[in-house]
């Protein structure tokens, strides 16, 4: 029993050390009594979150433009679905509340064929569409529960499962391109062709998601947002609506709090 004990006060030991050691790039320098504390303490509330996520990005796809790609061209809707990554900062207040900054990529590129058209000697007339979002924004969440509870002086718990939801909004920068061969359903003629539309749109979103404590200090987050947004087309496509930039956003990621 001895020799169980002083093997398990080891394992304890060992998993102390790791936790200091993994804490401290993230936390700063941890002062000596703040490692003494309790198993899911803190000594203070955190004043900000950081993180990263990754998911996938799944546009509306409504407008003209994506009618006609899909119609004349090999492709469907859920051919511009693409993963996304970014990362996130975060400012809690108040007990309930947070503003959370963030960034994220998303990017697909797809080869296609004209569906009614080939070339002169049987081959397909191919061509590649690119599609890529670049939303920048500012989210207020508000938290039904409190974020964690204050014990005594100095203790603070953190909540373990923490839902939420959220509104806000910001800027997102688009990119549509398409080169390759193309036939003008006028003369029938084949041309090769580099098209792009880029630019700048104001976005809002709403969103919903939950915090799965992991320690005090590293929480998981799922979360799914809905986007809307349109912008309009460059020369390239003129006659064109604006393109339509909403959709729905599923991510999971992982964050430290400070």
């Amino acid at each position: 029993m001895a020799h169980i004990g002083s093997a398990g006060s080891s394992i304890r030991l060992l998993v102390l050390l790791l936790s200091a050691v993994l804490s401290a790039p993230l936390a700063g320098s941890l002062r000596a009594e703040e490692q003494d504390h309790p198993s899911g303490f803190r000594l203070r509330e955190p004043r900000v979150f950081i993180g990263g996520h990754a998911g996938i990005n799944l546009p509306q796809a409504s407008s003209d433009l994506f009618a006609m790609v899909t119609r004349e061209l090999t492709l469907q809707k859920k051919d511009f679905r693409a993963p996304t990554a970014g990362f996130d900062v975060g400012v809690p207040f108040g007990s309930r509340f947070a503003i959370v900054f963030s960034f994220d990529y998303a990017r697909t590129s797809k080869r296609s064929e004209s569906r009614n058209f080939v070339e002169d000697n049987g081959d397909p007339i191919t061509q590649t569409t690119r599609f890529s979002l670049m939303p920048l924004t500012a989210t207020f969440r508000f938290y039904p529960i409190k974020q964690g509870e204050r014990v005594g002086s100095y203790a603070w718990i953190p909540a373990r499962i923490l839902p939420y939801v959220g509104a806000g909004g910001g800027v997102v920068r688009y990119n549509f391109e398409q080169y390759g061969d193309f036939v003008d359903t006028v003369t029938l003629d084949i041309f090769p062709a580099d098209l792009s539309s880029k630019g700048f749109a104001a976005t809002e979103h709403v969103t919903t998601g939950i915090d799965i404590g992991i320690t005090p200090v590293i929480f998981a987050n799922v979360e799914a947002r809905y986007s809307w947004a349109k912008a309009d087309l460059s020369r390239d496509f003129a006659g064109f609506q604006p393109i339509d930039l909403a959709g729905l956003r599923l991510i999971g990621g992982i964050y430290f709090r400070f």
